[in-house]
């Protein structure tokens, strides 16, 4: 972890939480795991707040504790989760994200649920005020909406194992089944192979649990739901929709899915990421093909959200076939008239031909497949439609899928480890293009295709001059974008019997971009802090219950231009952070 990442996450802290949250927060990313002692000697706080902020703290995932037995007696560390504080500037991002994914009240949910950390199911009812029975048809719709979120894993179920670091529960693992094993006969390596092949097998089924459908939901008597409705038949292959309603999630026609009010849920971080560098992708494909194929794509991605975190499958490659994807498109998004006839080709002739070999290649794959039911007239121009989207997608340059088969009139693949690297160096030479201008990308590109090369045979190929691009490749050495390699001729190293090799090495130079990221995401909120700082008179003023919502009444213009100006301000630097927190999604995480 570096220190930049350690001074973003203090201020993060102390924004949200407090100078005593931030504070122990401070102590344990810099020193490790410390016990209450250990924090009261870094920090200089008494006991009682130190519990008080730990437990703050702890509710929001953020540190969490082990117990472990040291001279006879139990001792409890603390450690951070460095990601978990950091998470707190994707919070607005989440709750658009659901606005969009669900609707406006499941977002309010999730924004609730944000500034708790995690809470028991009951005291989201309690919380808007809703029954639990689902007597009203509000109450029905917070029903719906949290049953939903728990069941498509946008809220996860909190066990007390979560509080503990996976490192030690790994270990705690281990110590049981050693002690199981401890009159065995067998050698100590055969012993620790099995034990560590136990351990896994352990971890993974705990994962499992925790990725259940029904983790966080009960069944209940259908008849006990005023005014029930019928039950709709999902189409068979379908991922769950976002805009399925609670009926389409029932196990049999007698028994409904509810949540368990006595259950504990909180945010699915991992989750939301995926759905935002599916958006990030969804965002290039648009750049590079245009809006109706990346209409496709995402709606190909999202059929694929589900097996993302499926314990059953560990592959970073998904498939799908264009039938899949026939049955579960939406016909209210119109994908047909982005295609171009034979009339507005410029080359008409062979436009035809070429399109009328792809549809009689699909009409013979149509015919080979046995599908066990019926295609009719229109399912079948709309099949053909989203081949010829998907055949786009797999033509380009930046392979957002492939094809490995005819099955189902099509078969796709979608490789994310590909997508992830395409994502980070796409966006990578973006950053570069920006800072340093079309000369340094188009250099950045040679050297990555070569490998590593000499400075004089890099001009050749760039048709530059040596002193034009000497400046362009030390600028971006600097930032860590291009690395340099000496290799004498001779054994006296003179220089002008040395090649001077340039070349590009992507995880460091990715590695010191993240940290530069962090460097301006935390000197953002430090001005912004400052800012707050300056006009805190005015703040707290304006604040006030009598005020707020009457400025023009009470405030002077004078004041209300600087509130203004203010807000203004606020505004530019939490957008300039929001997008630069995008790029760190990119560089940091995976898909």
């Amino acid at each position: 972890m570096s220190q930049y990442a350690v001074e973003l996450c203090e201020i993060l802290v102390e924004e949200f939480f407090g100078d005593c949250c931030s504070a122990v927060a401070s102590a344990l990313l810099r020193h490790g795991r410390l016990t209450i002692p250990m924090l009261q000697k870094r920090t200089s706080l008494p006991g009682p707040k130190i519990r008080q902020a730990l437990v703050s703290l702890m509710q929001h995932h953020m540190v969490l504790y082990v117990t472990v037995i040291e001279n006879v007696r139990e001792v409890t560390y603390y450690e951070t989760q460095w990601k978990e504080i950091y998470n707190i500037l994707r919070k607005g991002k989440d709750v658009y994200l659901i606005s969009q994914k669900l609707n406006q009240e499941a977002a309010s949910v999730v924004k609730y649920l944000s500034t708790q950390g995690r809470a028991r199911v009951l005291e989201v009812f309690n919380a808007f005020d809703k029954k639990v029975d689902g007597s009203d048809e509000e109450s029905r719709m917070m029903q719906k909406n949290l049953t939903e979120l728990i069941y498509q894993k946008f809220l996860l179920v909190v066990q007390p194992r979560h509080l503990i670091p996976v490192g030690d529960q790994e270990m705690q693992l281990r110590i049981k089944h050693l002690d199981r094993r401890k009159s065995e006969n067998v050698s100590e390596i055969k012993k620790n192979r099995e034990v560590d092949d136990s351990v896994a097998l352990e971890m993974l089924e705990l994962r499992a649990a925790d990725m259940s459908e029904l983790q966080g939901l009960t069944r209940k008597p259908k008849e006990s739901i005023p005014h029930p409705t019928k039950r709709r038949k999902r189409a068979v292959g379908s991922a769950p929709s976002v805009s399925t309603d609670l009926n389409n999630i029932l196990d049999d026609d007698n028994s409904i899915l509810v949540p368990d009010l006595s259950a504990h849920v909180r945010i699915n971080s991992g989750k939301l990421s995926v759905l935002s560098k599916n958006a990030r992708l969804t965002h290039w494909v648009e750049r590079r093909i245009g809006k109706s194929t990346s209409l496709v794509y995402s709606h190909v991605l999202s059929m694929l959200e589900p097996r993302l975190f499926s314990i059953s499958n560990q592959s970073p490659v998904f498939t799908l076939t264009t039938m899949e994807l026939t049955r579960n498109f939406p016909n209210d998004i119109d994908v047909e008239s982005s295609i171009v006839d034979k009339q507005y080709s410029v080359n008409s002739a062979s436009n035809e031909l070429r399109v009328m070999e792809k549809l009689n290649e699909l009409d013979e794959l149509a015919e080979e497949d046995n599908y066990e039911e019926s295609v009719d007239e229109n399912a079948n121009r709309k099949s053909k439609v989203l081949a010829q989207h998907l055949e786009l997608l797999a033509d380009c340059s930046l392979k957002f899928i492939s094809k490995i088969g005819n099955r189902g009139m099509g078969e796709w693949a979608v490789n994310f480890t590909h997508l992830t690297d395409m994502l980070r160096a796409i966006e990578y030479e973006n950053f570069i293009e920006q800072k340093f201008g079309e000369r340094a990308i188009r250099l950045l590109r040679i050297i990555k295709d070569k490998g590593k090369i000499e400075e004089k045979q890099l001009a050749n190929i760039a048709l530059l001059r040596q002193r034009d691009l000497r400046t362009v490749l030390q600028a971006m050495a600097e930032i860590g974008a291009l690395e340099l390699q000496e290799v004498p001729r001779s054994s006296d190293r003179a220089p002008s019997k040395t090649f001077f090799l340039w070349f590009h090495r992507p995880d460091r130079a990715y590695s010191l971009l993240l940290d530069e990221l962090y460097h301006v995401i935390a000197r953002l909120y430090m001005r912004l802090r400052d800012a707050r700082a300056q006009r805190a008179q005015l703040i707290e003023k304006a604040e006030r219950i009598d005020i707020k919502g009457n400025e023009e009444q009470y405030l002077q213009k004078f004041e209300q231009a600087e509130l203004k100006k203010l807000y203004s301000y606020e505004e530019k630097l939490l957008l300039q952070a929001s997008r630069l927190d995008d790029m760190v999604l990119v560089f940091r995480d995976n898909l």
